[in-house]
């Protein structure tokens, strides 16, 4: 599965991704996929995952919300 796969099959997720090559777009696999942080960072601890790539699969900020830097 692609990266951009994944993050559209997990829209509003929390995914690791471990990459089989490297690109904009990789091709690897969803090693671990949940919607509360807190739940997905003690399940990534607890299944010793490493050298995955972990990100947020959805907007940063919700709609009708807004940010100001």
């Amino acid at each position: 599965m692609r990266l951009e796969e994944a993050k559209i099959r997990y829209q509003g997720e929390w995914v690791a991704f471990r990459a089989n090559e490297e690109g904009d777009n990789p091709d690897g696999a969803v090693i671990l996929h949940h919607r509360e942080r807190p739940t997905f960072d003690r399940e990534l601890v607890e299944r010793e995952l490493t050298d995955v790539y972990v990100t947020f699969a959805g907007p940063p900020v919700p709609e009708r919300y807004a940010v100001m830097f």
